[in-house]
C-alpha cells in the first residue's frame, strides 16, 4: 500500500491477523469478552459457502500494516491508507459518500444527516485499492479519515507557505487540511475486534461483508408491492375505506399501515388494541386479507404503566425511562418472551404481518443516558447502538421466523450486522436529495432505506418523490400525519398511478434480485460507485476560494454523483428532485446503455440533459447493453393474483443476455431448506431458450414471451 513507516512511536503492530475465510481476516485489540459486537446480533452464521467460491483475495495491506495503542481505557487502531485512496461508507450518511478528511462520531441518532450520528451508524468503510474495515464493536466509535498528521510518519506532505513573497511562490498550494496517511479510530473501552475484507473490486468487498452478516434479507413477494399508512386517528372502518378506495380508482395495494391510534395507549406503549376504533381487529385483518391486503403495526418499544406486562417486564428493563415508559433489556431471554407472548396472541394469531418499529434511533433529550444501567450489564452507550438491531432480531427471529413466516416492515435505526433483516430505515428528514443519496449510502453497508412519501408543495414535487419511492426497497406512501392519497393532486393522478403499476409489473425483476442478495450479497439498490464501469462519474473535487468570511482557509468540496443509482443488475435509475424537478443532467458509465421506455440508444460514458416532457412525465430509466427485465404481462391490484402470471422479457440492445429468474412461494421460509426455482433465462440473436437451474418448488410466474426493445 504505502511505503513502509516501520515502527511508530508509542504504536504496536498488529501481528494477530487470523484468516478466517476467502478474502476476510480478523483480529482482537485488548479484551472483547465483555464487549458486544454487532456481528452477535447477525441474521445468521456468515455464508462460507458463498464467500468462499469468489474471486480470490489478498491480505491488502503489506508494507504498511495496521497498528494501535491500548492505554487509559482507550483503543486507538490505524490503518494505513494511500493519498490517492478514496474511502467510502461509514453508515447512512445522508451527506455524501465519499469520506476522505473527515471526522465522524458514529453515534446512532436521527436528527444529524452525516458527520457519523445517524440512523445506521455502520462502523464499515470500503476503499478505491478494494478492501474494506469493518470496526466490529457497539461501542461509540471516533474516526479521523486522512486527517491527522503523526510527527514520526514519512508521508506527511511538505510544509508550505500560505503567504509567500511574490518571487517566492510555491507550485504546490497550501493544504487547509494537510493530507493524512492512515484512518485513525478510537472507542472508549476494553476490547476491539477488527474484520478486513478484500475483493477484486468494491463491490466484491460488500458482498463479503454481507455474506459475513449472513446474508442479505429474501422479502416476502407481498413486501415489495405498494405500501400505504394511513392517518394516525383512523379507525376500522375509515381504514376499510381507504382499502376500498384504492381499489376503486384502480391503485395497486399490498399493505396498509395503522398508526399509534391503533393502540389502547401509546407514547409509552401498551401493545393493546383501542377498542373504541377497533372492536374487532381480528375480523378486520381477515377481511382485509381475503382483498390480499396485510396489515402493518406501528410500535415503539417502551411500555407503559397501563400494560398487561409492565409489571412482569419491569425487573428485565434499565434504570431509565422513555417517555415515562419501561426500556426492556432485550439481551434477557425474560425480556424477550414476554414481548413475545403477548405479540403472538394480540397480533401474529390474527394475521398482523409486520411492523413499523419507531424511536429507536437515539437523540439525546429522549432516550436513556450513556450512564443507564441494565441487567444484562450491557452498558447504556452498546444498548443506544444496538436497540434497533436488537428489535429486529427480536421480531424476526422469534415471532415470524419461528412461525416460518417472512415479514417485512420499518425500522427508525440499525447498524452493523444487519443485512439479512427484513426491515428498511426510514426518517424524519424529508429533503429529497438526500432521499436519494440514502439509497446508495444503504447499500455500502448492509441496511435498507426507503425515501418514503408524506407530503409535497407541489403536484410536481409529489409524482417526483413517488417516482422515486417506488424505485427504493419499499414503495411507500406515509400519510400517517397528512392524510393524503397517491390520487391527491388531479393533475398527476395518472403519471402516479403509471409508476406504481411498472413497480409492480417490475416484482419479477425486483425479488430476483433480492434473491441475489441473500445468496450472493449483492445490493438489489446500490451506489453506481460499486459498478466497475462508474468509477469515472463517482466525484471531482472543485477548489476552494479564499474569502475572509465565507471560506477563510479556501477548503476544497467534493462534487459526488450520488442522485444516480443501480436497480437491480441492470436498471440506472436518475430521478427527478428539488430544483431538477423537470430537467436534469444524466452521467452515464462506460459501457453501451439504452432507454427504458423505447429501447433506443443514448450513450456511452457521456453527459446529457433530460427533460420530463420528453419522458411524458415518466422518471429516467436507463439499462444496460444486454439486459433481460422480465416483467409481469398485465398491470396487477396487489401480489394476491401473481400465482402463474404470464411474463414479457425485455431484452435491450444487441449483445447477448442472460437472467435468472427466482422463484419461491413468497411467503415461508422453506427456500432455506432448498424449496425454491431458479429458471435460467438466455436471449441470443436466435431467440429465448430457458433451463431450470434449479427446479425444487412450484413455479411461481406462468410462460415467458420475449420482446427485444432495440
Amino acid at each position: 500500500m504505502t511505503k513502509s513507516t516501520g515502527q511508530l512511536d508509542n504504536l504496536t503492530s498488529i501481528d494477530n491477523w487470523q484468516s478466517i475465510a476467502n478474502g476476510i481476516w480478523r483480529c482482537e485489540l485488548g479484551d472483547i469478552s465483555k464487549e458486544q459486537c454487532y456481528s452477535n446480533l447477525a441474521v445468521a452464521p456468515p455464508r462460507w459457502d458463498r464467500i468462499n467460491v469468489l474471486s480470490p483475495a489478498d491480505f491488502p495491506f503489506v508494507s504498511d500494516v495496521p497498528s494501535y495503542q491500548n492505554k487509559d481505557g482507550k483503543i486507538t487502531i490505524r490503518i494505513p491508507a494511500e493519498a490517492d485512496e478514496q474511502l467510502y461508507g461509514f453508515g447512512l450518511q445522508f451527506d455524501g459518500l465519499k469520506k476522505n478528511k473527515t471526522v465522524l462520531t458514529l453515534n446512532t441518532d436521527h436528527w444529524n444527516k452525516g458527520g457519523g450520528r445517524t440512523h445506521a451508524p455502520v462502523p464499515f468503510y470500503i476503499s478505491s485499492k478494494g478492501y474494506g474495515v469493518f470496526f466490529n464493536t457497539a461501542r461509540y466509535l471516533k474516526v479521523y479519515c486522512q486527517i491527522g498528521n503523526r510527527k514520526d510518519s514519512p508521508n506527511n506532505p511538505v510544509p508550505v507557505d500560505r503567504n509567500p513573497v511574490p518571487e517566492t511562490e510555491s507550485i504546490d498550494p497550501w493544504q487547509a487540511v494537510p493530507q493524512g496517511d492512515a484512518v485513525e479510530g478510537h472507542i472508549i473501552g476494553k476490547g476491539m475486534e477488527i474484520i478486513v475484507f478484500s475483493g477484486a473490486s468494491m463491490l466484491d468487498v460488500v458482498r463479503r461483508y454481507n455474506l459475513y452478516c449472513g446474508g442479505g434479507v429474501l422479502p416476502p413477494l407481498w413486501g415489495l408491492g405498494f405500501w400505504h399508512r394511513v392517518h394516525a386517528a383512523f379507525d376500522a372502518d375509515q381504514t376499510e375505506a381507504e382499502v376500498a378506495a384504492f381499489n376503486e380508482k384502480q391503485f395497486p395495494l399490498d399493505v396498509v399501515g395503522l398508526e399509534p391510534g391503533w393502540m389502547s395507549s401509546s407514547y409509552p406503549c401498551t401493545f393493546e388494541w383501542q377498542k373504541a376504533r377497533f372492536a374487532e381487529p381480528d375480523v378486520l385483518a381477515k377481511r382485509l386479507l381475503e382483498q390480499g391486503v396485510r396489515l402493518n403495526l406501528w410500535i415503539n418499544p417502551y411500555v407503559s404503566p397501563e400494560s398487561r406486562i409492565h409489571d412482569e417486564i419491569y425487573p428485565y428493563s434499565g434504570s431509565h425511562m422513555v417517555w415515562l415508559g419501561l426500556v426492556p433489556d432485550y439481551y434477557m431471554p425474560q425480556a424477550r418472551r414476554l414481548l413475545v407472548e403477548q405479540h403472538t396472541k394480540e397480533h401474529l394469531n390474527i394475521g398482523i404481518s409486520g411492523y413499523k418499529v419507531d424511536e429507536v434511533d437515539g437523540y439525546d433529550f429522549w432516550l436513556w443516558p450513556d450512564h443507564a444501567t441494565f441487567p444484562s450489564g450491557i452498558s447504556g452507550e452498546s444498548m443506544r447502538q444496538t436497540y434497533g438491531l436488537l428489535m429486529q432480531n427480536l421480531l424476526y427471529k422469534d415471532l415470524f421466523k419461528k412461525n416460518n413466516q417472512r415479514t417485512y416492515g420499518n425500522v427508525r435505526s440499525s447498524n452493523g450486522g444487519a443485512s439479512g433483516y427484513p426491515f428498511v430505515i426510514y426518517s424524519d428528514s424529508y429533503d429529497h436529495a438526500q432521499y436519494i443519496r440514502g439509497i446508495s449510502a444503504a447499500s455500502l453497508c448492509g441496511v435498507l432505506w426507503t425515501p418514503e412519501v408524506r407530503n409535497a408543495a407541489t403536484a410536481r414535487e409529489w409524482l417526483n418523490r413517488m417516482q422515486t419511492v417506488c424505485f427504493s426497497p419499499m414503495a411507500k406512501l406515509n400519510a400517517w400525519a397528512t392524510g393524503l392519497h397517491p390520487w391527491s393532486f388531479p393533475e398527476v393522478e395518472a403519471a402516479v398511478r403509471k409508476v406504481i403499476q411498472l413497480r409492480m409489473r417490475l416484482l419479477p425483476y425486483i425479488y430476483s434480485a433480492f434473491a441475489d442478495y441473500h445468496f450472493n450479497g449483492v445490493p438489489p439498490m446500490r451506489a453506481m460507485m460499486l459498478e466497475s464501469e462508474a468509477i469515472d462519474i463517482n466525484g471531482t473535487v472543485v477548489k476552494g476560494k479564499l474569502d475572509s468570511e465565507t471560506d477563510p482557509y479556501a477548503m476544497n468540496t467534493v462534487m459526488e454523483t450520488t442522485d444516480q443509482f443501480m436497480f437491480g443488475p441492470s436498471i440506472m435509475v436518475a430521478p427527478f428532485y428539488g430544483d431538477k424537478a423537470t430537467e436534469r443532467q444524466v452521467h452515464l458509465p462506460s459501457g453501451k446503455w439504452y432507454d427504458f421506455y423505447s429501447g433506443q440508444p443514448v450513450g456511452s460514458h457521456t453527459t446529457f440533459v433530460i427533460k420530463a416532457e420528453v419522458l411524458n412525465d415518466q422518471i429516467p430509466l436507463f439499462v444496460k447493453d444486454g439486459a433481460l427485465i422480465p416483467m409481469l404481462s398485465k398491470n396487477l391490484l396487489n401480489t394476491q393474483g401473481i400465482q402463474g402470471c404470464d411474463l414479457e422479457l425485455r431484452h435491450y440492445g444487441t449483445a447477448d443476455g442472460t437472467f435468472e429468474l427466482y422463484e419461491d412461494d413468497g411467503k415461508s421460509f422453506d427456500y432455506e431448506q432448498g424449496a425454491y426455482r431458479i429458471r435460467t433465462l438466455s436471449v441470443t440473436e436466435q431467440g429465448l431458450t430457458e433451463t431450470l437451474s434449479k427446479d425444487d418448488a412450484a413455479a411461481l410466474f406462468g410462460s415467458v414471451s420475449l420482446r427485444r426493445m432495440s
